[in-house]
């Protein structure tokens, strides 16, 4: 006999279900990741200034000036997306539950991605040079699936993201051999 289908409405008002609670990224993570960004954006600024003042292959005085006023306009919208930038990044966090991994991110448009533990295909931690200068990690999730469920999770202490990694590991070895 077959079981007929339904699909009851839910009760989310008093549902038993918390909502995941955010941790923050490690405290230097902001600076780190925003004072790479001002020397990354100082050094191009610098060339840019270093090809209109040269003088090899002088520009006229009134193309200078226009180009001089262009580079301080871009300093002017660079200066504004590193600011951004620097609170964007304060403002990601994440959640590990027994069942599941949460990313937080975003300042003005708020995203939540939250990673069941049973689909997770692998994950595994991630550092650059400058992440193994100051001590931090990011802890790559790939999901069973599509592409579009894998996410990363920047500036964690590297404890905290092999601490993660090794606690997702033995949750699903312990699901998988029961």
């Amino acid at each position: 006999m077959e079981t007929p289908f339904t699909n009851a409405i839910l009760d989310v008002q008093h549902s038993q279900i918390t909502s995941p609670v955010k941790t923050p990224l490690d405290a230097h993570y902001a600076i780190v990741d925003t004072a790479v960004s001002t020397v990354f954006w100082s050094v191009l600024l610098i060339i840019a200034l270093c090809v209109v003042m040269q003088p090899l292959w002088p520009i006229p005085q009134a193309g200078r000036d226009i180009a001089i006023n262009i580079i301080i306009g871009i300093s002017a919208v660079v200066t504004l997306i590193v600011v951004f930038g620097y609170f964007a990044e304060k403002a990601k966090g994440y959640c590990v539950r027994e069942q599941d991994i949460t990313l937080f991110k975003g300042l003005i448009f708020n995203k939540i991605i939250t990673q069941p533990i049973c689909r997770i295909q692998h994950i595994e931690v991630k550092r650059g040079p400058i992440d193994r200068k100051v001590g931090l990690a990011k802890l790559h999730v790939f999901s069973a699936g599509d592409i579009s469920q894998t996410f990363e999770i920047p500036g964690l202490a590297l404890e905290t993201a092999n601490s993660i990694r090794n606690e997702i590991l033995a949750h699903k070895e312990m699901q998988h051999h029961g």
